[in-house]
Formats: C-alpha cells, structure tokens, sequence
C-alpha cells in the first residue's frame, strides 16, 4: 500500500510525488498562521488577559505578572527557537549556506518564516524530516491558539472522510459542539446534519461503506485565502 509520506494514510499508487496535497497545504498554512499566533501572544502576556476558569479565593501568593505559557513560547527556547532549528536542518540537507544567526524577535521570526515557506516545494516533496516538522507546526499551533484561549470548546471526533478533487479524502480534523445541528469541516465545506451524524460515525470507525451521498464537490479551503478570510487559521484547531 501506498502512503502519504506526511500523514501516512493511504495514498494513490502512481501519484508524484507521494504525499496528499491536503497535506502539504495544511503545513503552508500552519507557517502562515505562525507569525500571527506570535503577536497574539503579545497581547495577551498580562494576567486576566484571557478568562482562566474558575476563581479561587484566599491565597496569599502575589500574583505573576505575566502570563507564563504565552511567555514560554515567546521566549528564548519557545516557537522561534524551534523554527531557527529547523531552518539549520532544512539548509543543511539541502547543501545552503548557514544563514544568519537568529534571534526570538519578530523580525527573525518572519525571516525564518520566509525562508522556509520558499523552501515548501522541496520539503513537502523530497525533506527526509518532513513529518516531523509537519507535526512540530502542528504543536506550535495548537500550543499558542491554547495559550491565547482560542481553542474552539468542541470534542474531536476525526478526520474529515469527504473526498477532495485529486480523489484522497480530506483528512482535516472534525469536531462536534453537541448543541450545534450540524458537523462542518473548515476546509472542504462539507457539513453533516444530525441526521447524518449516527452514518458519519459508523463510517469514521469504519463500519460501513463510503455511502453514495458522498459523491460531493467540495469549495476547496484555499477558496478562504483567496477571499481574504484572514480568521481561517486561528479558528482551525490541531
């Protein structure tokens, strides 16, 4: 069997390169959404910036005066750093010069981000590390909509079955709000109704076949970029 060399779900045997192309574009876009996460940090290093739970009273303890999981991943040895080390990787297996060294500024950020969205063509198709910089994205993502308070309150139930153009399925993470009458993937625009919902599971357990229904053309995710949708990366969770 053939598989994607990111997710490692089964692919066409004669497609090249050997990867989903859902795949490669989620990594594009994680790099997108990094910079942007990084100056949401900023905002909201101060205490109470975000809701934090419950209030527990009586402690005598001075409060901290910021907030320390935004902080961490500002700081020296958080998403920068990790980022300017893949940046070595990457010029070092392509054979390019070391580069400048980096700093955990913005400004080295958004370097470190230029270069390695340039870089997306040979490493979503020949880097020997691509999945793990691909799930690395993935947690600097997901850390940082976290630590900003942005994660949707939703239970994952999988990955989207819906099939895209070039045949492969979707794959984009599905989550359900029990109160909500419908499931809807960001990417694909697929939605299922509750009535659908009981099918749905079956067939993401794999307990039945792909029903007919689902013989559906999808309104491509990059149709969000290509409209401006500047939210579409935040509100997308790992």
């Amino acid at each position: 069997m053939t598989t994607c060399t990111i997710c490692h779900r089964p692919t066409h045997p004669v497609r090249e390169p050997i990867r989903h192309d859902h795949c490669a574009n989620r990594i594009r876009d994680d790099l997108i959404a990094i910079p942007g996460l990084h100056t949401l940090l900023a905002a909201v290093l101060a205490p109470g910036a975000i809701p934090s739970g419950t209030h527990v009273s009586g402690t005598r303890a001075a409060p901290l005066p910021v907030r320390l999981e935004p902080l961490s991943l500002r700081a020296r040895g958080g998403l920068v750093t990790t980022l300017a080390l893949w940046e070595t990787h990457v010029r070092t297996e392509r054979g390019l010069s070391a580069g400048t060294e980096r700093g955990i500024s913005a400004r080295d950020l958004a370097a470190i981000v230029l270069f390695l969205r340039a870089q997306l063509a040979w490493i979503t198709d020949q880097y020997s590390q691509v999945e793990k910089f691909s799930n690395d994205l993935r947690d600097i993502v997901h850390d940082c909509r976290a630590a900003a308070g942005i994660l949707p309150n939703m239970m994952r139930i999988g990955d989207c079955p819906n099939p895209l153009a070039d045949g492969d399925p979707c794959g984009t993470a599905l989550y359900v709000d029990p109160f909500a009458e419908e499931i809807r993937c960001w990417w694909c625009r697929r939605t299922w109704t509750r009535a659908q919902w009981v099918p749905l599971g079956k067939r993401l357990r794999g307990e039945e076949e792909k029903p007919a229904e689902d013989n559906y053309q999808p309104t491509l995710g990059a149709d969000l970029h290509q409209a401006g949708d500047v939210a579409a990366p935040y509100i997308h969770a790992a």
